[in-house]
């Protein structure tokens, strides 16, 4: 691994003529292997939000990035929770209120920011779920559970939602009732619209076509990137779902929801990219599909004192971009330089570092 360089040790960097960016953040993904977390720094992605992963193997790299240890992303995490029953997904589920506030408070102790939940939860655990964690000052994202409707699941507590679980089209007044609702609520939804246009493209589109570089990608992760993507539908069908999406995208953030930016994985680091060149396509503006991807998402996670912003006092996760994004936001691909709690590293020696053989500065089209 390239050794990054402290600020107090740096002689002077010349960076005339380019643009500094908060670093970025990625509201939804599964960090599970080891040698993805310097990927995420690569792509200038400088904090993560692990929605769900096995506790013995987060804990021990949470701790190794933060000792410096290992490189890769301030890791923030929360813990998913399931009902019982031989569909539950993962290894932690909950029956009873009782079993669920047990979760939390393990969760809390050990420093879990957040609980997701998921599709088997009951109202009444939900409930005590989401109570256990307002009390230990803890949030709750997730799935909504079947068992809820999306407004029931805010009713019940839950502070962020994780996909886009709005049925109808975007304009409609179901759309708008949900979408009215959420903002009363002040809920936080991370779409993670570029991992649906992964596994919803249809196969005849290449996905290089619309995420840079994956012919590049170590050939293992390539191989799983190429093989997304629907068979059994033509490219005109799966981009009107794609603009379906966006459509309701659009009108959470006309309505004020604050929309962040996750990727459920996706190519990692590099999928947050084309998060936020969604977001332009869907309305944005390019500064507000860059704040999607940083100060929207570190006021969610109520860090916005520490990071998301450039600003003095603030700690030192930045970019060094050669284009502004301010222009289009997929000029964050031009990246020069990372810096991670001040310390800076070349993103050239990072992606040589992480096996990636690119640099994916090149615009591409965010239009679905």
């Amino acid at each position: 691994m390239p050794p990054g360089v402290p600020f107090d040790k740096l002689p002077p960097v010349d960076v005339g003529g380019k643009t500094l960016v908060p670093g970025l953040w990625d509201m939804h993904t599964h960090v599970t292997q080891v040698e993805w977390a310097p990927v995420y720094l690569a792509a200038g992605v400088t904090t993560v939000r692990d929605m769900g992963n096995e506790i013995d193997f987060e804990l021990p790299l949470r701790d190794a990035i933060r000792s410096g240890r290992a490189i890769g992303p301030t890791l923030l995490l929360a813990g998913l929770v399931d009902g019982p029953g031989p569909d539950a997904f993962g290894t932690v589920t909950a029956s009873t209120p009782d079993e669920g506030r047990a979760i939390v408070r393990r969760h809390h102790d050990l420093g879990f920011q957040q609980l997701k939940l998921y599709t088997l939860l009951s109202p009444a655990v939900v409930a005590a779920i989401t109570s256990e964690a307002h009390r230990l000052g803890m949030t709750v994202t997730g799935h909504v559970p079947a068992s809820l409707t999306i407004l029931a699941a805010v009713d019940s507590g839950m502070d962020h939602i994780a996909h886009m679980p709005i049925r109808g089209e975007p304009g409609s007044d179901s759309v708008r009732r949900i979408v009215d609702g959420l903002r009363v609520h002040g809920t936080v939804l991370d779409p993670t619209a570029s991992w649906g246009e992964l596994l919803g493209h249809s196969s005849a589109q290449p996905v290089g076509s619309f995420q840079p570089g994956v012919d590049d990608l170590p050939p293992v992760l390539a191989q799983r990137i190429r093989a997304m993507g629907v068979r059994t539908i033509d490219t005109a069908t799966a981009h009107a779902r794609l603009a379906r999406t966006l459509g309701i995208i659009r009108e959470l953030h006309e309505a004020s929801v604050p929309v962040v930016a996750g990727t459920d994985e996706g190519v990692p680091g590099f999928s947050v990219s084309r998060e936020m060149e969604l977001y332009q396509a869907a309305g944005f503006t390019p500064m507000d599909a860059l704040r999607a991807a940083t100060s929207v998402s570190a006021r969610a996670m109520h860090l916005d004192g520490e990071v998301g912003t450039l600003e003095a006092g603030r700690r030192a996760d930045l970019l060094v971009l050669d284009r502004s994004p301010l222009d289009n936001v997929a000029n964050v691909r031009a990246l020069r330089f990372v810096v991670k709690d001040g310390v800076l590293y070349r993103a050239t020696e990072l992606r040589r570092a992480a096996g990636l053989a690119f640099a994916p500065a090149r615009p591409i089209s965010a239009t679905p």
